[in-house]
């Protein structure tokens, strides 16, 4: 065993190398999900309703936070 093979205690935990990959996933499958919903109504020739912007916002929002927080200062 060497000296290298541990951390000192003065420095600062490593961050998680998987930061943000479940909102970035959620957030993807909610803004892709809602574009494909969209796409099949306007096919059949139906109206689109409001509701929809709901996921869509969602989905953007936690894509955004996942993307941030991944952000290295």
């Amino acid at each position: 065993m060497s000296w290298t093979d541990e951390r000192p205690a003065w420095l600062p935990p490593l961050p998680s190398p998987h930061r943000g990959l479940l909102r970035i996933t959620l957030g993807l499958i909610l803004v892709c999900g809602t574009m494909l919903t969209c796409l099949a109504v306007a096919a059949f020739g139906a109206l689109l309703s409001m509701y929809l912007l709901w996921p869509l916002a969602v989905g953007l929002l936690l894509l955004m936070s996942g993307l941030l927080s991944r952000r290295v200062l």
